[in-house]
């Protein structure tokens, strides 16, 4: 199958997995976390503890977080057409000279959007194929069958 993403899709994508419950909400905490921990300790140069010190650090690299974390994807999104080809192995991707690949166990869900569907991996990594890569409905029913029958015997 051929099709070319958005960025607007990565985009949608990287929010919906930001506010989910075990989402990259708790990635982007940790780092606030170790960085105002670190920028406190230095800072206070032997002095005790200070939790509004430790707060505005927090706060701050928080904000920082929110800001450039999500502009990675976005650095490395590739609008080229993506050869994608699913099997009972996994999936393989193309774009240009660039391949992917993962097996179903590296998979970590299948995930049915309205606007599309995605594979996510275990490395919290995610392939969207959006509804337009199909060429109607009984397709696109047909791949996500396929992809669910395979990913679940990966996991048994």
């Amino acid at each position: 199958m051929f099709y070319t993403s958005t960025r607007g899709e990565v985009w949608r994508w990287y929010w919906r997995a930001w506010a989910r419950p075990l989402g990259l909400w708790r990635v982007h905490a940790l780092f606030s976390l170790a960085a105002a921990a670190s920028l406190t300790s230095r800072a206070a140069g032997g002095e005790s503890f200070g939790l509004a010190r430790f707060v505005a650090a927090f706060s701050v690299t928080f904000g920082a977080c929110l800001l450039l974390l999500p502009l990675w994807p976005q650095l490395r999104f590739k609008p080229q057409r993506r050869i994608l080809t699913i099997d009972a192995t996994g999936w393989t991707t193309q774009i240009g000279n660039v391949h992917g690949s993962r097996s179903w166990g590296a998979v970590r869900s299948v995930e049915d959007r309205p606007e599309a569907i995605t594979f996510v991996s275990s490395n919290g990594n995610a392939l969207i194929v959006p509804n337009r890569a199909f060429s109607d409905k009984s397709a696109r029913e047909a791949f996500l069958s396929d992809a669910r029958r395979w990913h679940a015997g990966a996991a048994a």
